[in-house]
């Protein structure tokens, strides 16, 4: 067992590469999407890393999530606070509310494909959400199992209805720029939280991994990882800005 450092540059570094794939793929999307560009990005070769690059953020965050309270329980006796459900649910309502903000702006541009329940929706209800679950070991890789399950079951059909929209039961005619219900994306996430649990009990990390040094693209990623919530969260609107200014794009294409 290695002793406990302040971050785990492994983690920083998956978690920038991840969002490093996630914004090669939204670039290409927003060049299709206006017509810039035929690309093929809904089947085949793109759609897996795009949708690779999805679970590799979510199944990080699970694991950041378990680290995150081992920590916390670890110092109980330090005379800290120790963390406990509000601050999941203040977290998750952060997130929730920059999520329900990118609902509001694509409202007004695309009111035809505007978000619902993406990505920022997903992991601010799932912050909540996965209190409970936290606690949990190997029970995590069943329940995770269990959110697979019903999401692929649920991934093909529609429904007469749309209260139930987060969970994976999608609308009938329902179209939207991004997606992530809770079935089956909930599941990644418990699966990360069970990789926490496991590989980093205790807060501490239980294997080795060579020097940070030796890998060349350490430091960008890892910094794109330290920082991935804010460049999420305003990676489209510099997108934008660019095919604006470049003069790909028209202002009344939007």
């Amino acid at each position: 067992m290695e002793r406990r450092s302040s971050r785990f540059w492994e983690i920083d570094c998956m978690r920038g590469f991840a969002v490093i794939l996630m914004l090669a793929y939204h670039f290409l999307y927003d060049l299709d999407f206006f017509g810039l560009a035929d690309i093929e990005l809904r089947s085949g070769t793109l759609l897996y890393i795009g949708r690779g690059a999805a679970f590799l953020f979510i199944l990080i965050s699970g694991a950041a999530l378990s680290i995150s309270r081992s920590r916390t329980l670890d110092n109980r006796g330090s005379g800290k606070p120790t963390e406990n459900f509000l601050k999941y649910l203040k977290r998750g309502l952060r997130l929730f509310s920059m999520g329900m903000i990118i609902t509001g702006i694509t409202w007004i541009f695309f009111p035809g494909q505007y978000i619902l329940f993406g990505i920022l929706h997903f992991f601010g209800a799932s912050a909540i959400i996965a209190y409970p679950f936290l606690k949990y070991g190997k029970e995590n890789l069943l329940f995770g199992l269990f959110f697979g399950i019903i999401g692929f079951y649920l991934k093909d059909r529609t429904f007469g209805f749309s209260a139930l929209l987060w969970l994976g039961f999608r609308p009938e005619g329902f179209t939207t720029l991004d997606y992530f219900p809770l079935f089956p994306w909930f599941g990644v996430l418990l699966t990360g939280i069970f990789l926490g649990n496991s590989l980093y009990k205790g807060g501490n990390r239980q294997f080795k991994v060579p020097e940070a040094d030796n890998f060349l693209l350490q430091k960008p990623f890892s910094m794109v990882g330290k920082h991935s919530l804010f460049i999420y969260f305003i990676h489209q609107p510099l997108f934008l800005g660019l095919l604006l200014l470049s003069g790909l794009l028209d202002p009344e294409m939007l």
